[in-house]
């Protein structure tokens, strides 16, 4: 038994290592380059929002600090809350001469559409700016995050540049879930230097940062041609490669954070829907990676129970600095490595819920609206 949890062991430490490393070696992004005096990289930035009134302020807030000065459309998508009453009162206290802020109304949400996408598309009317951002109310930014992305379109020659934030951890709860699933998601997304120069086969991006050449975004369909899509930043990111444009994805190394969710249930609960989405459709990616994520604890609860102690010690220890090694290049704190084999059994307990909800068609809602899953083999695949 000593022999077989060595080997768990090992195959845990190769398993993080390769996420790590490639995390590690992840392209940085270029400097930020020099800003032209009449605005030519002049940056319209849209934020859909909805029941956003403990994140919206603080998320504008660094957006107005960026160095590249863009105008911000806030679209509020029906919130129920004081969303619309916060931007507002912030508004009010900016200098009216050059005022970069304002408020809209998504209005009411047609049939086939995500509220999201309808709330982007509504934004969009009447923005002549050659670069659009979109991003998130629960994002926090960086002062040269957008100048920063804004290089890396042009060394790269991009049409859409898509970063991916460092996850923010404030609850024991998110800090079982969390690293595990980014740690998963990469794993899935293989090479960094590929997708970051806009050279991987199956393009992917993060709509928490969507950085888009408008006449780009206007050649692949616009909003409108991800209308009903329920990922539809993956669904954006191919509609650009299909029209011929170039799709970036990067690590922001430290320059955009984000908090998806707070609290154990609603990182649950988040979770759940999202792996039904992405992993739902492909059963084989799913299955395997339960397996990988249960055999070691499994194996650990067995050793424990029959007091073959130096085994269990083995992959424990492994188990642990396998989880230090995920934490550690996201970002995260390591001390929550202790959680393991909890981290990874919740993670494989969570992706069992979410391929029997993606079975069911029926997925945990998004701020009281339904979520549909896409067939297999369907475009909710990432």
């Amino acid at each position: 038994m000593l022999i077989a949890a060595g080997a768990l062991a090992a195959m845990l430490l190769v398993r993080a290592g390769r996420i790590a490393w490639g995390r590690w070696r992840a392209p940085a992004l270029p400097p930020a380059g020099v800003e032209a005096p009449d605005g030519a990289a002049a940056v319209a930035v849209l934020l859909p929002v909805r029941d956003e009134e403990a994140d919206v302020v603080p998320c504008v807030e660094t957006l107005l600090a960026q160095t590249r000065r863009p105008r911000i459309r806030v679209i509020d998508d029906g919130s129920g809350d004081r969303t619309a009453e916060r931007v507002r009162a912030l508004i009010a206290t900016l200098p009216a001469p050059g005022r970069r802020l304002e408020l809209r109304a998504a209005g009411d949400l047609p049939a086939g559409w995500g509220g999201k996408v309808h709330a982007l598309d509504r934004g969009l009317d009447g923005v002549e700016a050659p670069w659009i951002l979109t991003t998130d109310a629960d994002t926090r930014h960086a002062p040269e995050a957008l100048a920063r992305a804004l290089a890396a379109a042009e060394r790269h020659d991009l049409d859409l540049v898509s970063l991916a934030a460092r996850q923010e951890v404030g609850s024991l709860g998110e800090a079982l879930l969390t690293p595990g699933v980014f740690a998963l998601l990469d794993a899935a997304l293989g090479d960094w230097r590929a997708h970051a120069a806009g050279r991987a086969a199956a393009p992917v991006a993060n709509g928490q940062y969507l950085l888009m050449r408008r006449s780009a975004l206007l050649a692949a369909g616009g909003f409108s041609g991800v209308r009903g899509e329920a990922l539809d930043d993956v669904a954006l990111a191919r509609a650009f490669a299909a029209a011929g444009s170039r799709v970036g994805f990067l690590r922001a190394h430290g320059l955009l954070s984000v908090r998806m969710y707070r609290g154990l249930a609603a990182t649950w609960r988040g979770w759940r829907r999202n792996l039904a989405l992405i992993f739902g459709p492909r059963p084989t990616a799913l299955w395997t990676a339960v397996a990988g994520l249960a055999l070691p604890g499994i194996f650990l609860l067995a050793a424990l129970t029959t007091g073959e102690w130096r085994a269990a010690a083995a992959v424990w220890a492994g188990g642990v600095v396998a989880s230090a090694l995920i934490r550690a290049s996201g970002g995260q704190p390591t001390r929550h490595a202790l959680l393991w084999p909890g981290d990874d059994l919740g993670l494989a307990a969570l992706l069992v819920q979410a391929r029997r909800d993606h079975r069911r068609r029926r997925l945990a809602p998004w701020k009281g609206r339904p979520v549909a899953p896409a067939q297999e083999g369907g475009s909710g695949a990432s």
